[in-house]
């Protein structure tokens, strides 16, 4: 029998007594783990190993050097899919491959651009009426206004307050359920008894409803649209000239609007905790807009360098996970096929041995050294081919708010400290600011 040389790690049993720890903290655990091990440390489930990482190498050589050895588990692919559909987010191999290259054109920086207007009239509308007073929660507030911009550049269409509500009453209660039941896999025990897998499959299936009608009215309307959704209709794959099925349509609208929403509302979320905590720096990025138009919006460097800092302290991609198709071997360390490693991107972020005040909020760090953002050891959007596909549209829609409501009201932070929850995304529990309008 062939061996193996895993990192040093947890046997079965101190796995198991360890899980209770794992699943109450996860990130708490899995920092402290890499003190006692290093960067690198191995977790035995059952008769499987899991590798844990914040060796940037080491994640650089999965998700790109060697990326054609490794997939999306079937434990979040194939779970996944039964409530958000096939799309990009929960496939694999060629299909994966397939649909990748036909929905990336849509995403380029120049398609991105025609959807700048839509952006910027969105957010512009949303500040109208944005509250200011003190202690108030601006997580919700974030999560409603990325919702918003992203449907509104999804279909160029007017929803319903009823049907917006729905989706993205929906979207939040599926993915607080897949992820846990994905991370607690004992409640599977429990589903025939309680109904809960019965309740939100029957949410999938209202949730592609809604989707479907969406898109059969958008074909039957007349005149032109310039939204992600008509690129996606419109898009032939290369091989057959065909268009996607409607299937498939739903499918990967519902990735797009599950994963877009939720990260970018994270993001905005920690970013304006940040910057609140941090008044010189806000006090800076206000001085650097205050002379420009929103057309110089995406040149702004200091803008651009808060957000990266931001995105590298509070990593809304906190962690991934991939498979491996065929043996591998990593530096001293080898593994055989079906061994699970888990890129920990927080952990990365915030090594003080590749980064200098690594829990300090500087962003100047991304203005001094600009290939910083593109660097090896930073994955705010993830690496490699399965990089995040709307990782341009996310920084367009951050850069556009931070410009627009800054140029508008200041904030300030208070005694509370959001409580990390690292659900499928980063997720502050609450972030309340002091909000006032400027003079």
């Amino acid at each position: 029998m062939k061996k193996y040389n895993y990192p040093k790690g947890y046997s079965l049993l101190q796995t198991t007594l360890k899980t209770s720890e794992f699943l109450k903290h996860p990130i708490n655990f899995i920092t402290k783990s890499m003190e006692q091990f290093g960067d690198t440390y191995t977790a035995t489930v059952g008769t499987d190993k899991l590798i844990l990482t914040q060796n940037p190498d080491f994640i650089n050589h999965i998700l790109r050097e060697n990326h054609r050895n490794y997939m999306r588990s079937d434990i979040t692919a194939k779970r996944g899919a039964q409530f958000f559909g096939k799309g990009l987010l929960f496939s694999n191999g060629t299909y994966w491959l397939k649909q990748r290259r036909l929905i990336q054109p849509a995403f380029h920086r120049k398609k991105i651009k025609g959807l700048y207007g839509n952006i910027e009239k969105t957010i512009a509308d949303y500040l109208l009426d944005f509250p200011t007073g003190e202690d108030i929660d601006i997580y919700p507030i974030m999560h409603d206004l990325s919702f918003r911009v992203l449907i509104k550049s999804l279909f160029e269409i007017d929803l319903s307050k009823e049907v917006m509500a729905e989706l993205n009453q929906i979207f939040g209660e599926l993915s607080d359920f897949l992820m846990k039941d994905v991370n607690m896999p004992i409640r599977k025990i429990f589903y025939p008894f309680t109904g809960e897998e019965r309740t939100h499959l029957k949410k999938a299936k209202r949730l592609r409803e809604i989707i479907l009608q969406i898109i059969n009215e958008r074909k039957s309307a007349t005149g032109e649209f310039s939204d992600i959704l008509d690129m996606l209709i419109h898009s032939k794959y290369e091989d057959t000239g065909e268009s996607m099925t409607e299937e498939q349509l739903i499918d990967e609208v519902q990735i797009l609007i599950s994963a877009g929403h939720e990260t970018t509302g994270n993001t905005l979320s920690w970013l304006m905790y940040n910057l609140a905590a941090h008044p010189l720096s806000q006090q800076k990025l206000i001085r650097t807009i205050d002379d420009a138009t929103i057309d110089e919006v995406m040149k702004n460097d200091y803008l651009r360098a808060c957000i990266h800092e931001s995105m590298r302290l509070f990593t809304t991609s906190w962690t991934s996970e991939r498979v491996a198709i065929q043996d591998d071997t990593f530096d001293s360390y080898s593994y055989p096929k079906g061994t699970v490693i888990v890129p920990f991107f927080f952990g990365v972020h915030r090594d003080h041995t590749r980064w200098e005040d690594a829990l300090t909020f500087k962003p100047e760090r991304f203005v001094e050294d600009e290939k910083l953002a593109k660097s090896k050891k930073y994955f705010p959007f993830g690496a490699g081919p399965r990089m995040c596909i709307g990782n341009s549209f996310a920084l367009a829609e951050i850069s556009y708010f931070l410009f627009s409501f800054f140029k508008s009201y200041t904030i300030q932070n208070t005694a509370a400290i959001p409580e990390l929850m690292p659900l499928l995304t980063l997720r502050p529990n609450e972030v309340i600011l002091n909000i006032k309008k400027r003079n």
